[in-house]
């Protein structure tokens, strides 16, 4: 059961234990992990303006991104405390906003009845013809994404539709690979957000593609496309084409509890022993952390997942960040193994998250105290087939 030891620098923990786990040499990206960051990133937003320039791509500083996802993926700031936050906004720059953290809260809902069927077609089949394929080093609006996403960690949302489109629609690639590519980059990649994103691109959720092409270059990033090689022959002067659009029927299970968790804490007649916290929830108001404060936490880092994943080290530089400030409040523990070897003779409270890896695990290895998961949104019984569907049917969970 190897243990880290914080006490060495990131560079040293990474070389020596996650050698062979992940997919690139040793990177940093321009988020630094751990809750005073996120803390800091949340009293210094502003989104004045936000409505205007929330699409913009390049120059970089004409952005109007709040780059708070990778806190809000990781549970360093809750999509509750984010909306409360932005209530003082301009009306049409906080409804913007807004919007996006119900969409997170939609993608979360959605991947805990769906599961890992998220990574199969969802209400439609989509069968391309990529036509000619061309290289991407040759397309500078491309090239310059995927040279931003592996230095950075970060993709704005339209470069996600860009990026996902063009790899669905003009490669020959299966999608699942480039959405991979992306996963393993981003530090805020989820399996929920990211990948719900793949699927409206593709169609494959409301059964209409978005479709990329050189006129959203030219509006969002016009340098970009000004300085391609390819300007006066560009390959994506044309919507993609689309060969069919077929319906297509899902299994789901709608049993709250099954999907959702508990909906009040659940607790055994034993007490816990220590706190579990794990990727989906790491900052200071998770219910079990921050309830049971005097007893001692643990994390994993879960090894074969990580050798199947084969993630950036700028996702693991992250989260050692945000765990060794943990470390400075709270006695912590931090194993590289499976999961369910460490938890299954320990006495620990948790808090729930709604996702297949951590419903696996707590089969196995039950926790004594079990906490609701924080949302924005109160659970659902049913299966929505899209973002105005689900919302027209919920009921905010304030």
């Amino acid at each position: 059961m190897p243990e880290i030891n914080l006490k060495y620098s990131n560079k040293e923990i990474i070389d020596n234990f996650f050698e062979n786990l992940t997919c690139d040499e040793y990177q940093e990206s321009i988020f630094k992990g751990g809750q005073s960051y996120a803390d800091h990133a949340l009293n210094n937003l502003d989104i004045n303006g936000y409505a205007k320039k929330r699409n913009n791509v390049y120059p970089s500083e004409k952005r109007g991104s709040s780059y708070l996802s990778p806190y809000i993926r990781h549970g360093l700031l809750g999509l509750k405390e984010v909306w409360d936050y932005v209530e003082n906004f301009d009306y049409q720059d906080r409804n913007k906003f807004r919007d996006e953290l119900l969409w997170q809260e939609f993608s979360r809902h959605l991947y805990a009845i769906i599961g890992r069927k998220n990574k199969e077609f969802l209400n439609f089949y989509i069968k391309n013809d990529p036509g000619e394929i061309v290289q991407n080093q040759k397309m500078n609006c491309i090239s310059t994404i995927e040279n931003e996403l592996e230095s950075t960690g970060y993709m704005v949302n339209q470069t996600r539709m860009w990026y996902s489109s063009h790899q669905m629609f003009r490669t020959s690639n299966q999608w699942q690979e480039s959405e991979d590519y992306m996963y393993k980059h981003l530090v805020d990649g989820s399996r929920f957000a990211n990948r719900l994103g793949w699927h409206w691109v593709m169609g494959s959720q409301t059964g209409k593609i978005y479709g990329f092409s050189k006129f959203q270059v030219k509006k969002r990033a016009p340098k970009i496309c000004n300085e391609c090689q390819l300007q006066n022959e560009c390959p994506i002067e044309d919507w993609p084409k689309v060969m069919s659009i077929s319906n297509k029927d899902i299994e789901i299970d709608l049993n709250i509890e099954n999907n959702f968790g508990p909906q009040t804490i659940l607790t055994s007649n034993e007490k816990p022993h220590y706190v579990w916290i794990n990727g989906e929830s790491l900052g200071d108001e998770d219910p079990a952390l921050s309830h049971f404060s005097e007893l001692p936490v643990i994390f994993i880092f879960d090894k074969g997942l990580l050798k199947n994943l084969n993630l950036s080290t700028k996702r693991i530089n992250f989260l050692l960040d945000t765990l060794k400030e943990i470390n400075e409040k709270r006695e912590l523990t931090v194993y590289l193994d499976n999961p369910e070897n460490v938890l299954m003779k320990k006495k620990y409270a948790s808090t729930f998250a709604p996702v297949p890896k951590y419903k696996k695990i707590t089969k196995n290895a039950k926790p004594t105290v079990e906490f609701p998961a924080k949302r924005l949104i109160a659970p659902i019984n049913f299966y929505p087939r899209s973002f105005s569907a689900w919302r027209k049917k919920t009921k905010m969970a304030l």
